[in-house]
């Protein structure tokens, strides 16, 4: 009685309706009634099924869902069912109910015991009935549904196609009637076959007493599973408890008949499916829905069985590579693993498209390398011409310093045939005395870098000594490989010969003089002819470099678009395939409405699946238009934080190639920003980068985590984490340092996470911190305001604040460099080259050398001598080339690469401060004894002072151009 209480008070928990009407559309509503209880995985898959089947009608049904509970707390007796369906009628009688749904045996008996009673008139519709047959319901009017029937036949004849040498079969039940039923219809089944099994049956009421025995059993045999027995509790043991247990106690392989063991230690077979009978019962009520009649329909639906297996199970026992009946679904596959079997032929056509497609494609790649081999060779054969044309020697060396390359001026030079030179060194060309001059100055050259002019006298092939000077460069490749050493030698004998003579003569040869001008004149051109030349030159060596860059972002950008366009061609072809055989069936006249309702499916999904895929492609192209133009453009607007993530990852992916980190994005996509795209773009990118070559530097795949939530006071925190090997807690307070970076030597300008720092704090008015410990990864947590605060109009520029390097000569409003520039970018410039000259100045004097020494004085000679004239523009000149030239031997890459970047810019924001400084004699003695302290600190060997003397010089450029500030603005 207490049990009946229970049940009862099941039934009065508050129905579950997703009833949404919309005008327009017949709203009707369905009382569903299950036998079991809500979380029992039989029950919940046949619900699942029901709702999938039903998810385009549930705004228009008003779905009713109860739980007789029938397994746990069975109805004792006729009257325990009557109060049960009552209680059902007085709780919907406001409710005008148009169809009765079952799910299994009780519910089923319940409702069509008392539909005449409580319900008159309205259909029953069931699913996973047993065993239930169209004879068994012949008789009863308006009710319909699916029979729940294993299959027993087929999965006895598969066991024996996967283990034909066993003839045992153990079959584990219960004592549940259901169970004695289904083991009649087993044996039965098995009488049928050519070669019966030997049938063992376990029927105990503890799961513990059947585990024993199944341990106790030897020799080979294969175990069938259709009860569920009790666990030690007294309770009826759970489908996954008595799988996993059955599975756990034998090495044998089990079977089953049911789904819901599926997962859990069986191998499959062909199963009943809850899921399945829910799908086949909703595709009754949308029938229904749909305008049908009852009587149209079938009266019993056979038992939509699967077969359904486990990778796992399967692989255990060496079964993975066996042959299983078509249209077999395998769950646990591992991902590595690609297996294909042949459904239609339809989908081989299709294969055969896609290959004859892809041939296409890789012919039509075939033919665009031959067009780029082409195109280099080109190339080349042109940059051979404008060496030719060149009318001075040209030659390029490989870092053995044999000659590689040269032009017909510099044959004609030596004297020599071409085939005589080429692959040869200095040493069989030229006198040992000139030989030993190449190679010091080309060893020197190699080992410090830059470019390298000097003057020397080279005896000719008639032995005349002529004097050439020589303008080198070592040729650096992509990757920061030397590749060699690129030259160009200027015959300047005539002009030496003329400064030797103007030397001679006195003032009174005034003729003389004249003409030897208008040599002197005449060589000048030939300088400058061979200098455009080198421009030239130069020119196409970027245009080269650029094309190389569009190379890669299109083959990115083409890889990631051939998935989603691929799959579209793919199915329109099949489509294209199925209209074909429709219509030939329409003009032969045997057009059935299978036909048509296979084509209309096969429609659906397949125009759904070309509309997704194009799509894709669509948001594919949108992205990377959109991270572009927030990349070259730090416009301020409004949006969602999600849209700016996806679009990051995808263009990250694209760009990197191979070694790509996998991603996970937990962003709600209600949190939006009023701020820069561009600089937020920035940040992600950066340390998106940041993780790939730090954390998963030593080549492991890893994962990048990016999360974010809203703030109770209103901002915004994102979290971009990894799980690679860590940062060591001694770099931890310096690694938003400029500069510093774990990978010295190895590409990295420790500059990236500066950047990051100054976005977030300066750009987007947040605060960032890092939280690592070795081998546990790293996490950066961002705080942002969602609304970024106010900056000044010059400051909205993101190659200023994001890489700290506009283009030389332009201000960040895209001006000339004369233009005056706001004073919170011209302090940031500041800030960088002080902390750029006066490290560079430190690192100079550590590796100077004795070529280095004689450069610098060369430029030092030449700037103090420009602080006697009054020529202001010389003078800038000068200080510029001082400075570039104490960064350029620093020898110190990060350095080199900011200074070349932020120092012309710099002199291009404050040209106007330094000109209207060099005037005033009190400064300019200043700057000039500034100057020379840097100077004689960096000859004399003292890093200390030399940094000192750096810093100092550039404390009082600030406080010049403050001054300057304060006396515009009065």
């Amino acid at each position: 009685m207490a049990r009946l209480l229970l049940a009862v008070a099941c039934l009065t928990l508050p129905a579950a309706s997703t009833a949404e009407e919309r005008p327009g559309h017949a709203h009707v509503d369905i009382l569903v009634l299950h036998s079991y209880h809500q979380g029992l995985p039989w029950t919940d898959s046949e619900q699942d099924g029901l709702q999938v089947g039903l998810a385009e009608y549930l705004p228009r049904l008003g779905l009713f869902i109860e739980y007789l509970d029938a397994l746990r707390f069975p109805l004792r007796g006729p009257d325990a069912e009557a109060a049960a369906a009552q209680r059902l009628a007085e709780r919907y009688a406001r409710i005008h109910i148009e169809y009765l749904v079952a799910t299994d045996d009780p519910a089923y008996r319940l409702l069509l015991a008392h539909r005449d009673r409580l319900w008159p008139g309205i259909p029953i519709l069931f699913a996973g009935v047993n065993n239930i047959d169209s004879k068994d319901i012949a008789h009863l009017e308006r009710v319909a549904g699916v029979s729940e029937r294993p299959d027993f036949f087929a999965n006895l004849a598969l066991i024996q196609s996967l283990h034909p040498k066993v003839d045992r079969l153990v079959v584990v039940g219960d004592e549940t009637r259901t169970f004695a039923s289904n083991r009649k219809a087993l044996e039965d089944a098995n009488a049928t076959l050519a070669r019966p099994f030997s049938v063992e049956v376990i029927v105990r009421h503890s799961l513990r007493d059947v585990l024993a025995e199944l341990r106790s059993m030897s020799g080979d045999f294969v175990i069938f599973l259709m009860g569920r027995p009790f666990d030690d509790e007294d309770r009826i043991g759970a489908e996954a408890v008595v799988a996993e247990a059955v599975r756990g106690a034998t090495r044998h392989a089990v079977y089953s008949a049911w789904s819901f063991f599926l997962g859990h230690g069986i191998v499959g077979g062909k199963l009943v499916s809850g899921q399945e009978q829910g799908l086949a019962l909703a595709g009754l009520l949308t029938d229904l829905y749909a305008g049908k009649a009852l009587a149209d329909l079938p009266r019993v639906i056979d038992s939509p069985n699967r077969y359904l297996f486990d990778y796992i199970e399967l692989d255990r026992l060496g079964l993975s590579g066996h042959s299983l009946p078509p249209g077999s679904v395998v769950i646990n596959r591992p991902s590595s693993i690609w297996d294909s079997y042949p459904k239609t032929f339809a989908a081989s056509l299709a294969v055969f498209v896609f290959l004859l497609a892809l041939l296409a494609l890789q012919r039509r790649n075939l033919r665009v390398k031959q067009a780029l081999s082409a195109e280099i060779e080109k190339e080349l054969v042109l940059v051979q011409a404008l060496m030719n044309a060149a009318p001075f020697p040209m030659f390029f060396k490989d870092v053995a310093l044999r000659y590689r390359r040269i032009n017909d001026a510099f044959v004609a030079f030596l004297g020599k045939s071409r085939e005589e030179i080429m692959g040869q060194t200095a040493s069989a060309l030229a006198p040992p005395a000139q030989v030993s001059v190449y190679r010091s100055r080309d060893e020197d050259l190699l080992a410090e870098g830059g470019r390298q002019i000097y003057e020397t006298v080279v005896v000719g092939p008639q032995q005349t000594p002529r004097d050439v000077v020589f303008h080198k460069a070592v040729v650096r490749l992509p990757d920061g490989r030397v590749e060699g050493i690129v030259g160009a030698m200027l015959d300047v004998s005539e002009l030496r010969r003329s400064e030797r003579e103007l030397r001679e003569l006195n003032e009174h040869l005034e003729q003389r003089v004249a003409g030897r001008t208008a040599d002197l004149a005449q060589s000048n051109v030939r300088l400058q002819q061979a200098v455009d030349s080198l421009a030239l030159a130069q020119d196409e060596l970027v245009r080269s470099e650029k094309l190389a860059s569009l190379g890669s972002m299109v083959a990115g950008v083409a890889h990631e678009l051939n998935t989603p366009i691929g799959n579209a061609l793919t199915v329109s072809t099949a489509m294209q395939n199925k209209c074909d055989a429709l219509a030939a069936e329409l003009k032969q006249g045997v057009l059935r409405k299978s036909s048509l309702d296979q084509y209309l499916s096969h429609g659906e999904s397949g125009f759904a699946m070309l509309v997704r895929n194009l799509e894709r492609a669509a948001r594919l192209i949108t992205n990377f238009k959109e991270v572009a133009v927030d990349q070259t453009s730090d416009r301020r607007r409004r949006f969602r934080l999600l849209d700016t993530v996806e679009e990051c990852v995808h263009t990250f992916t694209a760009g990197v190639g191979a070694r790509v980190p996998g991603f996970q994005v937990d962003v709600a996509e209600s949190i939006a920003f009023d701020a820069y795209p561009g600089a937020l773009g920035q940040i992600l990118l950066n340390l998106f980068e940041n993780a790939r070559v730090h954390a998963f530097a030593d080549g492991a795949p890893g994962t990048i985590r990016i999360g974010a939530q809203a703030l109770p006071d209103g901002n915004v925190q994102i979290s971009v984490g990894d799980n690679g090997k860590g940062i060591a807690a001694d770099a931890l307070p310096k690694i938003f340092d400029p500069f510093f970076t774990t990978r010295l030597g190895q590409g990295g300008s420790g500059l990236g996470l500066a950047i990051v720092y100054r976005l977030v704090t300066k750009k987007l008015g947040g605060k960032i911190r890092i939280s690592s410990e070795p081998g546990q990864g790293a996490i950066f947590i961002i705080e942002l305001p969602a609304t970024a605060p106010e900056v000044d109009s010059g400051d909205e520029v993101t190659a200023t604040h994001a890489a700290w390097a506009p283009p030389a000569g332009m201000n960040p409003a895209g001006t000339g460099a004369g233009d005056a520039s706001p004073l919170h970018l011209r302090d940031e410039l500041l800030d960088i080259r002080e902390l750029v000259e006066s490290r560079a100045a430190a690192a100079t004097t550590r590796r100077i050398t004795d070529a280095g020494r004689r450069r610098l004085a060369d430029v030092f000679e030449r700037l103090d001598k420009s602080f006697s004239t009054e020529d202001a523009e010389a003078q800038v000149a000068c200080d510029l080339a001082f400075h570039m030239a104490i960064i350029d031997l620093s020898v110190d890459p990060a350095l080199q690469k900011v200074g070349a970047a932020v120092i012309p810019l710099m002199y291009g924001h404050m040209r106007r401060t330094l000109t209207r400084l060099m005037p005033d004699p009190e400064r300019r003695d200043t700057l000039r004894r500034q100057h020379r302290a840097i100077y004689e600190a960096i000859i004399a060997g003292d890093p200390d002072s030399a940094s000192a003397a750096a810093a100092a010089h550039m404390a009082y450029v600030r406080t010049q151009a403050d001054r300057r500030e304060e006396t515009a603005a009065s």
